[in-house]
């Protein structure tokens, strides 16, 4: 069977048995371990009730300060899928876009039943926790307990609600306490741990005079802490250290961080009820309405010691021990995980085909203990549209690329979302701006980080793999283009071939007719012509003497000038027909041809001297050649004494290697610039036709102080 039809098949077989309600649940970051309590309390209490739960994230270290980022589309994408119900977590979207921006963002969920998580909305019901007097116990312990007297408060983003209500209760708290102390310094980070980290190191670079740190969340003071042991300054011996939340790595960090316990879990169950109330699934339960609060936790990052007594050394150890065997535990695991994507990473770099890369992932999911994943891309014209590439499922995997399996987004996969997973992650994959698809997983992966590097990984392997399609496909239209294009080229040079051809045939025959006129001409002025007018200038003479026997002495004078005048016109008949046919040429060669040719014409008055150079042994063996060569120099001749008015012209007659070169120059005024380079003067036209004729070729060097024109061709 092909995999359309085991597609057809699954989409068949869970459309069937297709009944559970799918809620969605839209926050930031799926490895950030606030919102993973949440989501996590949320994912229980919806397996509880038979829902699955979809996490779609929002952002990621690298894009989540940028405008436009993954959050966009990870609304828009729960947007488009077909979704019972919505969870957002709009305290965590408020470390990124405003209360304004993601009020715009839920009205395309307006016919979607949709609760709140962390900060309310008009309208919309909402769950949160008190947290207030949070800040205040711990501002007032460190105070009071530890007589700490110089505060640095880290504040989440400028704006939001969380972050700035906790400053508030700090400030307020500290100007009642302290009236006199030092101005606490406020700095603004973005809840994460890297940047608390940079803001922290870079103070105490500079000169560092705080003996307390109190962060608006446990990651900003976890990375306060890593900062201040790094550069030497022992946490809680000369700073002491407290955050907000009380996450799973509280507990663990070294020292373990006093905090505020936020019931995260709780949020995340109490959510869900709310969903299942709205949908009709739970009706309204009284413990609902209890408030949710949060609770001071003592630890030893503020600078309070273990309880003394006889066990207490042993409770220290046992704890101490216990904080190790995590961390060791956590960094063992974190070495696994790395080793295990590098693999993935590896694999999928190197390849540039849609179904390697796809093949290499699918064998990368397996090894990460996930034991569902589909790969889906949407349609580049219409987004409500999308294909599956590639789905996952235990030791079963489809790879349907490079075309995929065409289905409406809504369905968020064809058929739906298994029924054998109580909960899965959606990871949007964005290229820069460009909304590329979304990876689907079921959420049993031991490391929760993995799901943003495998998102990030495939992102790129798939955009590389689209961009290589597409310069194939780019290659093979233009292969294919160039293919048409040279067959054109090829048949029109064809047909210039034939055309040339035609035309130099044409220019032939046009020259041998004119040749041949030339010719017949020339011979009919020579025979019968010049003999004619000599016959009337013999007839005159002899009349000239019978009127002068007569003593007729005018009419005697007439007779002679008729005579003197019949045999100059003889004379120039006879020149004429030499130039229209050069009988020479045939008798005694192109050389001699020539020297009678400059001869006749310097001989007429007003004309140039010209001089004949002919190299020794000169010859020109055949005739038509020779004939060419010699219109050639009668052309370029007249042109330099009618147009040119040379006083002095040359006619050059060499050979050498078995070439002939024939070259006519003159000290005339030159060609005109535009005439040369265009070509359009008759004569040069009929120069170049001649050389063409016999395979030569014509060169023309021209300037004001004359014009030099030869013709090279074999002899």
């Amino acid at each position: 069977m092909d995999k359309p039809c085991i597609i057809l098949r699954m989409v068949k077989n869970q459309k069937k048995k297709k009944s559970k309600l799918r809620l969605g649940f839209l926050a930031s970051q799926f490895d950030e371990s606030y919102q993973y309590a949440v989501w996590n309390g949320a994912a229980r209490e919806a397996e509880k009730l038979g829902m699955s739960n979809v996490f779609y994230v929002g952002a990621n270290l690298e894009t989540q300060n940028k405008a436009g980022s993954l959050d966009d589309t990870a609304f828009a994408l729960a947007a488009r899928t077909e979704l019972d119900g919505l969870l957002i977590m709009t305290n965590t979207m408020g470390s990124i876009f405003s209360h304004d921006r993601i009020s715009g963002y839920m009205t395309a969920f307006h016919d979607i039943p949709t609760v709140t998580v962390g900060v309310r909305f008009p309208g919309i019901p909402g769950i949160c926790a008190d947290t207030s007097g949070g800040i205040a116990v711990v501002t007032r312990h460190l105070i009071e307990g530890h007589q700490r007297k110089r505060f640095l408060f880290l504040a989440g983003p400028l704006g939001h609600p969380e972050s700035e209500q906790r400053l508030k209760e700090f400030l307020d708290t500290y100007a009642m306490l302290l009236p006199d102390g030092q101005r606490p310094l406020v700095l603004h980070g973005d809840f994460l741990e890297d940047k608390a980290y940079a803001i922290v190191r870079s103070l105490v670079e500079k000169r560092w005079e705080w003996d307390a740190v109190v962060a608006a969340n446990d990651q900003m003071a976890m990375g306060s802490i890593r900062a201040l042991t790094e550069q030497g300054l022992a946490v809680p011996g000369q700073v002491s250290v407290t955050g907000f939340d009380d996450i799973e790595d509280s507990l663990y960090s070294l020292p373990p961080l006093t905090t505020i316990h936020q019931p995260a879990g709780e949020l995340g169950e109490r959510a869900v009820r709310e969903l299942a109330r709205i949908l009709g699934i739970l009706e309204p339960a009284e413990e609902d309405d209890r408030q949710l609060v949060s609770t001071f936790v003592l630890r030893t990052s503020c600078g309070c010691m273990q309880p003394k007594g006889r066990d207490s050394g042993k409770v220290h150890s046992f704890t101490l021990e216990n904080q190790l065997r995590h961390q060791m535990s956590r960094r063992v695991a974190g070495e696994t995980r790395n080793a295990l994507l590098q693999d993935v990473q590896s694999a999928l770099i190197s390849s540039f085909s849609m179904e390697k890369i796809l093949k290499e992932l699918a064998r990368g999911i397996r090894q990460l203990g996930i034991c569902f994943c589909s790969v889906v891309m949407f349609d580049t014209k219409d987004p409500t549209w999308s294909e599956l590439l590639m789905t996952t499922q235990g030791n079963e995997t489809r790879i349907l690329a490079p075309y995929g399996f065409r289905f409406r987004t809504q369905e968020m996969l064809p058929g739906g979302l298994p029924d054998d997973f109580a909960s899965f992650v959606c990871e949007p994959l964005q290229f820069g701006e460009e909304p590329i698809g979304y990876l689907v997983c079921s959420t049993g992966a031991q490391d929760r980080h993995v799901y943003a590097t495998l998102r990030d990984l495939l992102t790129i392997s798939l955009k590389g793999a689209r961009v290589m399609a597409s310069e194939r496909d780019r290659e093979k239209a233009l292969a294919k283009e160039v293919g048409r294009r040279t067959a054109e080229l090829s048949y029109a040079n064809n047909k210039l071939k034939v055309e040339i051809a035609q035309r130099k045939n044409l220019e032939r025959e046009i020259l041998d007719v004119s040749n041949d006129i030339m010719t017949r001409i020339g011979q009919d002025i020579h025979d019968e012509l010049c003999q004619d007018i000599a016959g009337i200038g013999i007839l005159a003479a002899t009349l000239e003497d019978s009127l002068g026997k007569k003593g007729l002495k005018q009419e005697r004078i007439r007779a002679r000038q008729i005579s003197e005048t019949a045999m100059n016109t003889a004379k120039n008949a006879k020149k004429i027909a030499r130039n229209l046919y050069p009988v020479e040429l045939e008798d005694n060669g192109l050389a001699t041809a020539v020297r009678r040719l400059a001869a006749s014409r310097s001989s007429r008055e007003g004309s140039p001297s010209i001089h004949v150079d002919v190299q020794e042994d000169f010859l020109v063996r055949r005739p038509e050649k020779a004939l060419q060569l010699f219109r050639i120099i009668q052309e370029a001749l007249s042109n330099a004494i009618r147009h040119a008015h040379a006083e002095n012209v040359k006619i050059g007659l060499y050979m050498d290697h078995g070439m002939v070169t024939v070259e006519i120059s003159d000290d005339g005024h030159g060609m005109e610039a535009s005439e040369q380079e265009s070509g359009q003067g008759m004569g040069l036209k009929i120069l170049k036709y001649r050389a063409n004729m016999i395979g030569g070729l014509l060169r023309i060097q021209t300037s004001p102080e004359g014009t030099s024109i030869s013709c090279r061709v074999s002899r």
